[in-house]
């Protein structure tokens, strides 16, 4: 099973709509949070919110979590030790009120078991080969420190200017 997740506080239609045309076209069982965003799945089941025991078994449950780049599910993924693989949230697009996703998914990538997929054809690549996809490690915590200490600043400095 794959969950797929975009967070609480927007919605992210591009990847709905990306991962209910993939599970249109493969076999394997999608279970998607899709927070508020207008698009409704046809292939997929889902849920507008999960609470956080629906949550944490749906990542348990899953071979593979596939999330919009947002720090809480990269944790949550790597306490579970199941492989995430993240999409951005574009500015450009009106997706998110900055390009901190875009700019963190790149720190994201170096991270074991977290793979990035800024574009539909990235993310369906990734998901046709979901065996190769290694677990995530919490042998990483210097690294994800970081990663959190960048973001925390890109944000900060973002809201300033």
């Amino acid at each position: 099973m794959i969950f797929v997740a975009v967070g609480t506080q927007f919605p992210f239609d591009r990847l709905i709509e990306n991962m209910d045309e993939w599970a249109a076209n493969n076999d394997e069982e999608v279970i998607a949070q899709i927070a508020g965003g207008e698009y409704t799945p046809q292939h997929i089941k889902w849920q507008r919110f999960l609470d956080a025991e629906q949550y944490n078994q749906a990542i348990n449950d899953a071979s593979v979590f596939v999330s919009h780049a947002g720090m809480g599910n990269i944790i949550s993924a790597r306490n579970h030790n199941t492989p995430i693989i993240v999409m951005n949230r574009q500015f450009e697009l009106g997706e998110h009120r900055n390009n901190h996703q875009a700019d963190g998914v790149k720190w994201m990538a170096k991270l074991s078991g977290v793979y990035a997929a800024p574009t539909q054809a990235e993310l369906y690549t990734l998901l046709c080969d979901t065996d190769a996809l290694q677990v995530t490690s919490n042998n990483e915590t210097e690294n994800l420190d970081k990663l959190v200490s960048f973001l925390g600043t890109y944000i900060k400095k973002g809201s300033t200017d």
